[in-house]
């Protein structure tokens, strides 16, 4: 068996792997999602994404960027876990009683009135989420994922299952705290009931300072993307109110579980695949027009087909007191067709040893991004999104840049690749708009509405791939049912 075939059984083998621990917590959580948005109210979904916000800003502190840490050393003894982990339990913990204790404070900075004990009660969270992210870094060093994603089958069904109870009986926000809490609860005992790492009282401490640096460089780099992704939902739930941001919480959903499902099934085995190739730039650049191709051909229509059926889309998953939702989806979809494309250039910088070009990114991303949302006022919620997802567009064009200058390839190299299938996507996208406007399928059922108007967007898109780039997308599709069978 020669290297390529190797190589090629190894990534498919793995990707397959990966969809199934990663897509089944994603799809049973996109499920138990859909059952608490048609229980609840925008403003209860809104107060309980205020109080994650917080919640998640203590977490990535506590945890110090500890996980990367300690997955990335080269050896690890019981010892050198030692303080690191006793450091991220007791920032975790303080962190935590400070939420408590101020939450009416944080909640009046926060302009939402009756915050206040959501945040109290849902601190209590934090060291549940730090208890669990230390010992799933070190089940991920020990390569031990099929227990992973039990876990995570696990955590989502039970907290899921006392969300869904709790909303039912009339809980409100609290189904939607005690449903990530039973999860995180969950998950805890879970890992820890057959720990890869115990506590001992022996410690390193040179050990302990090298992983606090790591740490602290991860830390940066994770609290500074935070920030950057995060000031929409800040600027919404200041500007607007938790009514909008629960609205704005329910439209990005489906935008961040495609994209979840895609960087996780795909990236995790692409960088283990190019760390295998990195020496051979050919090799490189072939599997970059490659990969970039099949994202294009087959995940940017998904993207697309959904922002165009987004009337239909929110409907019919999450009811009609979640009207206007869908405005705040399209813009959000649209980007989404662009990012699972624009994710695998992390993958390739990272494989080419460009830490810095990736900083670069990260920083850029934030002076295009932040400025826009804090200084120009919209006058909508719909508007604002709209700000920030051109805002994300405007890097695409320096991110493609960044790795076809690291791959030492022209921009023709996307022409066929990327370009064609994206202008198809805009027509099938186009000829629903169309239809859409004009009313030429008057049609009261919205079922039968989605039926329509997504077999008109898959018969354009089919035909404009047929026109303008028949024989990539043959030969894009003939590899990959030949991988597969392999």
């Amino acid at each position: 068996m020669n290297q390529t075939t190797s190589l090629r059984r190894t990534a498919v083998s793995g990707l397959l792997w990966s969809l199934v621990q990663n897509w089944g917590g994603k799809i049973f959580g996109l499920v138990v999602f859909v059952l608490l948005a048609r229980l609840l109210q925008p403003e209860e979904f809104g107060i309980a994404s205020s109080a994650f916000l917080i919640l998640t800003i203590l977490h990535l502190v506590a945890e110090f960027g500890l996980g990367d840490a300690l997955v990335q050393r080269p050896s690890l003894t019981r010892a050198d876990v030692t303080i690191p982990f006793f450091a991220a339990m007791t920032l975790s913990v303080s962190l935590a009683s400070g939420m408590a204790l101020f939450s009416d404070e944080i909640a009046a900075q926060m302009g939402v009135a009756g915050l206040g004990p959501y945040l109290a009660v849902s601190a209590a969270i934090g060291p549940l989420m730090t208890l669990s992210a230390l010992q799933e870094a070190l089940y991920r060093r020990e390569l031990k994922f099929r227990p992973l994603a039990i876990r995570t089958l696990a955590g989502v069904l039970i907290g899921g299952g006392v969300g869904v109870v709790m909303a039912l009986a009339g809980f409100g926000t609290w189904a939607l705290i005690a449903q990530f809490g039973a999860q995180m609860l969950t998950s805890v005992v879970w890992l820890w009931l057959r720990p890869v790492w115990t506590p001992t009282r022996e410690t390193n401490a040179k050990s302990a300072v090298e992983i606090g640096r790591f740490g602290a460089n991860v830390l940066s780099t994770y609290l500074l993307d935070f920030v950057t992704m995060k000031s929409v939902d800040f600027i919404i739930l200041i500007v607007y109110g938790p009514v909008a941001l629960g609205l704005y919480t329910v439209a990005s959903r489906l935008y961040q579980l495609l994209l979840q499902m895609l960087q996780t099934s795909i990236s995790s085995v692409g960088l283990s695949m190019l760390s295998k190739v990195s020496g051979d730039l050919p090799r490189m650049r072939r599997l970059y027009e490659r990969s970039t191709s099949i994202s294009a051909l087959f995940g940017m229509p998904i993207f697309i087909a959904l922002a165009a059926l987004a009337p239909e889309v929110n409907h019919i998953m999450f009811g009609a007191k979640w009207a206007g939702a869908d405005q705040l989806m399209v813009p959000l979809l649209l980007i989404g067709g662009v990012h699972c494309i624009q994710f695998l250039n992390v993958a390739y910088l990272t494989s080419l040893g460009k830490p810095n070009t990736l900083v670069r990114l990260g920083l850029l991303k934030a002076i295009l991004i932040l400025p826009p949302l804090y200084f120009i006022r919209m006058d909508s919620v719909a508007s604002t999104v709209n700000l920030y997802a051109f805002s994300l567009l405007l890097l695409s064009p320096l991110s493609f840049g960044a790795t076809l200058r690291a791959l030492g390839l022209g921009w023709g190299a996307l022409l066929l690749p990327v370009f064609l299938p994206a202008l198809a996507s805009g027509l099938a996208f186009g000829a629903v708009l169309a239809v859409r406007h004009f009313a030429l399928f008057p049609v009261e059922n919205v079922f039968l509405s989605a039926l329509l108007l997504g077999a008109l967007f898959s018969l354009v898109y089919a035909a404009a791939i047929a026109i303008l780039a028949f024989r990539s997308a043959r030969e894009v599709v003939i590899y990959a049912i030949g991988a597969f069978r392999r």
